[in-house]
């Protein structure tokens, strides 16, 4: 799936997983792709045309600069191809891996809150450090597998 940039991500800053998960990405943001919004603010109002509140909190919600809604490992993908972390998009575009994802992220999503702060921070660590390996295998354009 191909998408316009920048894209604007919905998600839910008051779970630990999330906001360690969208602060890790944007760190990795050089050429500004991704605009976090957090819908769990008490003030958030859902921009027009968009699910309502209660449907954002759910699971993550992308919007495209070209208008298109995109919910779920979908959105993932998009929000992790704008920082360039190529590693996870190929991983996600295998098709066995994209449907176990597809079963298991709403179950994720559902039971956030239970995913201890330290654990959240390993997983994302854990990716910054292999999006540092990969960058600093390419060379002069150049990127060995």
């Amino acid at each position: 799936m191909s998408a316009t940039y920048p894209i604007t991500i919905y998600y839910d800053s008051s779970c630990p997983l999330c906001n360690q998960e969208m602060s890790k990405l944007k760190e990795h943001d050089q050429d500004e792709q991704l605009i976090l919004v957090d819908c769990s603010a008490a003030d958030f109002v859902a921009p027009a045309g968009a699910p309502g509140k209660q449907q954002m909190m759910q699971l993550l919600h992308v919007l495209t600069a070209d208008g298109l809604w995109v919910v779920g490992v979908p959105a993932f993908r998009l929000a992790y191809a704008g920082v360039g972390f190529s590693f996870v998009v190929n991983w996600l575009d295998q098709p066995h891996v994209m449907r176990l994802m597809n079963r298991l992220y709403p179950l994720i999503a559902r039971n956030r809150y239970l995913i201890p702060g330290w654990m959240a921070q390993l997983w994302c660590n854990w990716l910054a450090r292999k999006a540092a390996q990969r960058s600093q295998a390419c060379t002069n354009g150049q990127c060995s597998i």
